[in-house]
C-alpha cells in the first residue's frame, strides 16, 4: 500500500515502540513522489528508506527524523542534498541513536574543502542529536540566515572540533543576541543553553549538550562541554549572567581535584560574567574551585564577577565558610563580590530551564506545528 501515490498527503509519520525497530520500508514509499507533504515524522526508520522520499518533498515544512540507526549507512552529504532544495523548510529535527563504535569519531579530524552553502531561507529551528563529524558535514553546505532555535547534543566520547558549527551560528544573525546562559543536569545530559534577557516564546536559543553515561562517569563532562563552546561559539565570553541549576547525579568521590579543576576550565570562558546564581548541589563544589584558584589564574578568573547568588546560602555553614575566604581573596586584589541568599530574593533552582518536554517527540512535534 505504501507503494501507492498519495498526490494530496500532507503529514506522514511513522513511530514504533521503545525497543521494537521499524521494519524496513520499500524504496519506492509513496511511489518515490510527496509533491504536497508539509511534515515528515519518522522514528528509528532506517535511512535508506527515507532517501528517495526527501528528494521529491521539497514542499516540507517540518522534517523530524528521530532515532536514525547506526549513521554510517547514511551519509551527511547525502542528507545536505536533500535539504538543498527544501527552501521551505521550518523546522529540522535530526536524532541519532547512540553509537555502537569509536570509530566513527575520528572522520571529524578530516578538513572540509570549501564549499557554497544551499540557503535555507524558512527554517528557524534545528535540533540535532548525534556525532559532530555529521553535524559538521552536513552545515558545512547549507545556510539559515533566520535561525531562531539551535539545539545541538554530542555523546561525551566524541571530538569537539567543529569550525562549520561555528560559522553556521555566526551566519544566522539572531543567534548572537544573547545576555545569559543557564547550565542544566537532568537526566543523562548537561546542557548550556544561551537566551536573550528578557526571554519569549520567539526569542533566539542557542543549547549545547553532552550525553554521558553516569555509570562510567565520577562528575559530569564539564571539559567536553568546554571544548564545544570554544570551538563554535566564542561570544559565550561575552555574557553576563549564568545560572547553574538541577541537581547533580554523581556520587561524591575522593579525589575532587580534576572535578574543581574542570568547573574552571569551564567557567574560565565567561570573561564578562557579573552575575553568578548556584544551586545548592553544585555551590561547594564551584566555590571550592574559585577559592583554590591563585596567583596570575586567579586575576584572571571571572574578573568582571560582582554578584554570587547561592541557594540556601545561609543554611550551609561550610559554604559560608568558603565564601567569605574566597570574598576576602578577591577584595586583596582589588575586586568586590557581593554574595546573596538566592532563594530569599525570590530564586528558583530547578525547573528555571524550561521545559523538559523531550523536544524530539512526536506528540512535541504534532502538537506544535500541524
Amino acid at each position: 500500500m505504501m507503494q501507492k501515490l498519495f498526490p494530496e498527503l500532507t503529514c506522514l509519520a511513522f513511530s514504533s515502540s521503545e525497543g521494537n525497530e521499524m521494519p524496513v520500508l520499500p524504496q519506492s514509499i509513496l511511489g518515490g513522489s510527496a509533491p504536497h507533504l508539509r511534515t515528515l515524522y519518522f522514528d528509528n526508520v532506517p535511512s535508506l528508506s527515507v532517501q528517495r522520499l526527501l528528494l521529491s518533498a521539497n514542499n516540507l515544512v517540518h522534517l523530524a527524523l528521530r532515532y536514525i540507526p547506526d549513521p554510517g549507512h547514511h551519509s551527511p552529504e547525502d542528507m545536505a542534498n536533500c535539504l538543498s532544495g527544501m527552501t521551505g523548510l521550518e523546522i529540522l529535527i535530526l536524532h541519532f541513536c547512540p553509537p555502537r563504535s569509536h570509530r566513527l569519531s575520528q572522520v571529524s579530524r578530516q578538513l572540509l574543502p570549501p564549499f557554497t552553502p544551499s540557503v535555507l531561507p524558512a527554517l528557524t529551528q534545528l535540533k540535532f542529536q548525534g556525532r559532530s563529524y555529521y553535524l559538521e558535514r552536513v552545515v558545512a553546505r547549507i545556510d539559515a540566515p533566520q535561525l531562531l532555535e539551535l539545539h545541538t547534543s554530542f555523546f561525551d566520547d566524541d571530538i569537539f572540533d567543529v569550525p562549520q558549527l561555528r560559522r553556521f551560528i555566526g551566519h544566522a544573525e539572531m543567534l548572537g543576541t544573547h545576555a545569559r546562559a543557564t547550565m542544566s543536569y537532568y537526566d543523562n545530559k548537561l546542557r548550556l543553553r544561551l537566551s536573550s534577557e528578557p526571554w519569549t516564546v520567539d526569542s533566539p536559543t542557542l543549547a549545547f549538550g553532552i550525553i554521558y553515561n553516569m555509570s562510567s562517569l565520577t562528575h559530569p563532562p564539564l571539559l567536553s562541554l568546554a571544548q564545544v563552546c570554544k570551538s563554535s561559539f566564542p561570544l559565550i565570553s561575552t555574557l553576563e549572567e549564568l545560572d547553574i541549576i538541577g541537581a547533580l547525579p554523581f556520587k561524591a568521590h575522593r579525589d575532587e581535584m580534576e572535578q574543581r579543576m574542570q568547573w574552571l576550565e569551564l567557567l574560565g570562558l565567561f570573561t564578562s560574567l557579573k552575575k553568578l546564581h548556584l544551586c545548592e548541589e553544585v555551590a561547594l563544589h564551584i566555590v571550592h574551585a574559585l577559592k583554590e584558584v591563585a596567583g596570575e589564574r586567579e586575576r584572571g578568573m571571572l574578573p568582571t564577577l560582582q554578584n554570587i547568588f547561592i541557594e540556601r546560602f545561609q543554611s550551609s555553614e561550610v559554604v559560608r565558610d568558603l565564601v567569605e575566604e574566597f570574598v576576602i581573596t578577591r577584595q586583596l586584589s582589588g575586586r568586590h563580590v557581593a554574595v546573596h541568599d538566592w532563594e530569599q530574593l525570590g530564586g528558583k533552582c530547578g525547573g528555571t530551564w524550561g521545559s523538559m518536554t523531550d523536544e524530539f517527540s512526536l506528540p512535541f512535534i504534532l502538537s506544535r506545528h500541524i
